[in-house]
């Protein structure tokens, strides 16, 4: 089958498009959610925890002792931070991924609090929780 001028002219423009829509994906940063440029910094999950009240009432690990959930807040040049789990045969280490979104023309705004969740791939059974910055224990109840 040999193809007519209007289908190479239609084959080019799709082409053109492909080109365009992967080059907005990779100046926005792929897998990103956020309209803005940001710089990713890694913040301590204990100097987090919202309003600073290190209360067991912030973090629960769930029945199932493989989901962990809990409030944090962030500054008014943060997006909502990730909850980010690291795990080993003896601990399991919290981290909060920021994304700074503060520059010469963005203005800030309040900030806020929100509730994270991660799924462990495994029970936390006897494991240590802790602040993979600081290491030290992260408190929890189970809920």
């Amino acid at each position: 089958m040999e193809l007519t001028a209007r289908d190479k002219r239609w084959m080019g423009v799709v082409g053109l498009i492909g080109v365009g829509v992967a080059t907005c994906y990779a100046v926005w940063g792929g897998e990103s959610d956020y309209p803005l440029p940001y710089k990713r910094r890694d913040a301590s999950v204990l100097r987090r925890i919202a309003l600073a009240d290190p209360s067991t009432r912030n973090t629960a690990v769930a029945a199932d002792d493989r989901t962990i959930t809990m409030e944090v807040s962030w500054s008014g040049c943060d997006y909502k931070p990730d909850l980010v789990v690291r795990e080993s045969d003896e601990q399991v280490a919290l981290l909060l991924e920021r994304r700074d979104a503060s520059g010469p023309d963005i203005g800030c705004e309040d900030g806020g609090v929100a509730g994270l969740k991660a799924v462990l791939r495994r029970p936390l059974g006897t494991r240590a929780l802790t602040d993979a910055l600081t290491g030290e224990p992260v408190p929890h109840a189970h809920a």
